[in-house]
């Protein structure tokens, strides 16, 4: 699965990054809509910005006070009603001028 290789990659990568926004989409049954947007912005750097009545929610993640974003997506699939979580875009920058990042 994606997420986990993700998921295993920011736990080996050195926390120094000044920016790291994950673009994620969550499909969740649409009767349990608004408590799955409520237990999502519960979490720490999660922001929603777009849903629909079908259960299909626009998320960004960033890191936030020491809990990496990784960390936070891999909750969303224990969130009760969420049917699914795609990563959908990674953007990082960091703070160490020069540094070539793999």
């Amino acid at each position: 699965m994606r997420l986990n290789s993700f998921v295993s990659a920011e736990k080996s990568r050195p926390h120094t990054e000044l920016e790291n926004i994950c673009g994620v989409l969550v499909h969740a049954k649409p009767a349990e809509l608004k408590r799955v947007s409520a237990a999502l912005v519960a979490l720490p750097g999660v922001e929603i910005h777009q849903s629909t009545a079908e259960g299909k929610l626009v998320v960004t993640v960033e890191d936030a006070d020491g809990v990496w974003a990784g960390a936070t997506i891999s909750q969303f699939n224990e969130i009760e009603g969420v049917l699914s979580v795609a990563l959908v875009y990674h953007h990082f920058d960091t703070d160490l001028e020069g540094e070539i990042v793999p």
